[in-house]
């Protein structure tokens, strides 16, 4: 390392949580930019549905901190679902209306993220999810950019987003809301690194998630439950609301902090998502149980020995393979697509899963022949009944309201390749890595900066894969010594994808020049115009309008559709 500068800090993944934003590091922030390029709430209005007075009349007012709650882009996007059945007669899907909301606020350095999921079914729960979102949405982007008072630190944005839940509470008693989980997260850089701190705040079953190409999926939220004893999925666990007709209930209210870079996707699910990825909620694994005599002792030739030949998983177990899982749905869609995921797309890709693992379970209870008009004797009706019973609980997955946001790290804050090397000049005095942590007694050890990986090295997500596929496009595209190559400003021979935007890190595995029959992205080259964004498929406008919602067959072939094109 050359006298005079030192190299910006670089974090580990570990994960910080606590029931206190003291309990976390304090690490220095970065200013944060004011400038918006994508707001998105849904479904459907989102959470302009609280104020949606003052959104349609005609004025450009601004409805917590935007003006408007459906300018979506590939790296920032959302979509909520309902997993549950449709009547075979009326068509009237069953949970109506979907209790879930999200909502994202991405400015150029900075993003907010916002999930909640309405306890129980109806309209006041409805009604809380995004009176929850309102407000907290609301409260953060007032405090930050109106009355400019940014958070400097990662506690800071801790007790942000707490106070930020209160706004929250106050005003589903104000809309006369019912209860309602919550997650917020906030994305900002961190000082003197080109690393983003991701900063949670969660009450009950709502968590955060950060996928990295380098280091898989994790948990942020992870604190909030314990992994390590079992979790009734029915327990929300917290909830926001008049829980005894005036409090909400914060039982499991934790702070979170973790670090990613850019190019990573953080997102979050509702419990809809997230319990779909259970090896036991899948129906391939069983939990682990006591020493039960009966079932050691158990003969092989038992008519209950093949139901208990699945593998018995403890709570940590389960845990770590739902995130395992998680990468695989992720994994898979990009060996398909042979480009790594945006958040648009992460969030179909998980969308897709649940719908596939869930429509055994619709296909039992739409079946028109549970509806039929006939007469049947008590004996007969409870006979019926057992074997639905019985089917649903060998069918996989768990119907639910299921909801995902995510936001692309850094993709509307490109990096100077002038400072790709990471270094800034300092007082010649500094001979040592300096740690962003301000020390106190709150203070909690950081990993140590040296077993970061380097953002030039082989594996960092902003290095480009390669395989046969692009290695043979290459060798075709090799212009003979005796010819001229063909001129790269010709626009007849341009193929530049409508599908990714110009902020990708350089992601796309394969480039391709025309004629060559892989998937084109816009070539490296000054002289090209930048490639339009085509325009935005959205699941939840096919999933979740009441006049489009279609049965499980039909769910799958809409997405499948997309994932193919």
């Amino acid at each position: 390392m050359e006298k005079g500068k030192v190299k910006k800090i670089k974090f580990g993944t570990d994960t910080y949580h606590g029931s206190s934003y003291e309990d976390v590091p304090l690490v220095q922030l970065e200013e944060l930019e004011e400038e918006q390029f994508a707001s998105y709430s849904g479904p459907d209005k989102g959470l302009a549905f609280v104020d949606d007075k003052d959104e349609n009349n005609g004025n450009e007012k601004k409805v917590a901190g935007c003006l408007s709650w459906n300018k979506k882009e590939q790296q920032a996007y959302g979509i909520c679902i309902s997993l549950y059945e449709q009547h075979p007669i009326n068509f009237k899907m069953s949970g109506d209306p979907v209790a879930d909301a999200f909502a994202i606020c991405a400015r150029k350095n900075n993003t907010i993220l916002l999930i909640a999921d309405g306890v129980n079914w109806g309209e006041k729960s409805r009604l809380a999810a995004r009176c929850a979102l309102y407000g907290s949405m609301n409260f953060i982007n007032k405090r930050i950019f109106e009355d400019k008072k940014p958070p400097l630190s990662t506690q800071d944005v801790l007790q942000l987003l707490r106070r930020s839940f209160n706004e929250a509470h106050r005003i589903i008693l104000e809309k006369e809301g019912g209860l309602t989980t919550m997650c917020a997260c906030m994305i900002c850089p961190v000082a003197n690194s080109d690393e983003h701190a991701v900063c949670c705040v969660n009450v009950g079953d709502s968590f955060g998630f950060v996928f990295s190409h380098n280091n898989g999926i994790r948990e942020v939220t992870i604190g909030s439950h314990d992994v390590s004893s079992e979790r009734d999925i029915r327990d929300a666990g917290g909830a926001l609301g008049p829980v005894d007709g005036k409090n909400p209930e914060l039982h499991n209210l934790t702070y979170s902090l973790t670090f990613c870079r850019a190019g990573d996707v953080v997102f979050l699910t509702t419990d809809g998502i997230s319990d779909n990825f259970d090896p036991v909620v899948t129906k391939i694994a069983l939990p682990r149980r006591s020493n039960d005599d009966n079932f050691n002792n158990m003969s092989p030739d038992s008519p209950h020995a093949a139901m208990h030949a699945k593998p018995e998983m403890e709570p940590r177990e389960r845990h770590i393979y739902s995130m395992k899982e998680m990468e695989r749905v992720v994994h898979e869609y990009e060996l398909i697509t042979e480009e790594n995921c945006s958040a648009q797309e992460l969030c179909g890709a998980m969308v897709q899963h649940v719908l596939m693992l869930t429509d055994g379970k619709r296909k039992i209870l739409e079946n028109p022949a549970l509806y039929a008009r006939r007469k049947m004797t008590s004996t007969e009706r409870k006979r019926r009944d057992s074997e639905i019973v019985e089917k649903m609980s060998k069918a996989p997955g768990k119907l639910d309201h299921a909801s995902i946001v995510a936001i692309e790290v850094g993709a509307f804050d490109p990096v100077d390749e002038e400072n790709e090397e990471n270094v800034f000049p300092v007082d010649n005095t500094t001979t040592s890595d300096c740690n962003p942590v301000i020390a106190g007694p709150q203070t909690l050890p950081l990993p140590s900066p040296t077993h970061a990986t380097s953002p030039l090295s082989p594996t960092s997500p902003n290095s480009k894969k390669s395989g046969p596929k692009k290695f043979f496009a290459k060798l075709k595209n090799i212009p003979s010594p005796t010819l001229p190559s063909p001129s790269r400003s010709t626009p007849s021979s341009l193929q530049i994808s409508p599908r990714k935007s110009r902020h990708r890190w350089g992601r796309s595995r394969h480039e391709s020049e025309s004629g060559v029959p892989t998937s084109p992205t816009v070539p490296q080259s000054p002289t090209i115009p930048e490639s339009p964004l085509e325009a935005e498929y959205d699941p939840a406008r096919h999933l979740c309008s009441p006049k489009t919602k279609n049965k499980g067959k039909e769910y799958q072939r809409s997405l499948s559709c997309e994932s193919a094109l």
